[in-house]
């Protein structure tokens, strides 16, 4: 339903609506798009989830909470969605197409330094350990 859901949206978007924007605003709602269609299914399965993890997951010792690494990445990765989604559809249009990916580049590379200290961070201390 979600995928159909959003095809539909898609389509009417392209159809009725498309004209208005510029390429790169275009692109930023798009990618809204698909951020809003992940949502709605990680809320629908995390539903399930929750409802049925003490069916299959009580007493199991593989079982592990989230720890702050996890969550940390999670929260770098949605903040860099929404700096691409804020740049696109604001900023983009100033810009050149090669200067528009020097952005891209660029916050891929901060983005995997943030993720890539995280995890060198959580090395370090179950070295210690």
């Amino acid at each position: 339903m979600v995928v159909f859901g959003w095809l539909a949206f898609l389509i009417v978007w392209l159809f009725f609506y498309a004209e208005d924007y510029g390429v790169w605003q275009n692109i930023a709602i798009f990618l809204v798009s698909i951020i809003v269609s992940i949502g709605i299914l990680a809320a629908a399965w995390a539903s399930w989830g929750i409802r049925y993890a003490s069916k299959f997951g009580e007493g199991r010792a593989d079982c592990k909470k989230p720890k702050g690494a996890s969550i940390a990445n999670a929260i770098a990765g949605l903040g860099w969605l929404v700096f691409l989604v804020i740049w696109l559809f604001y900023y983009a249009d100033d810009y050149s197409g090669y200067q528009n990916l020097a952005i891209f580049i660029t916050s891929v590379l901060v983005l995997a330094a943030v993720t890539g200290s995280v995890w060198v961070v959580r090395w370090v201390r179950s070295q210690r350990a």
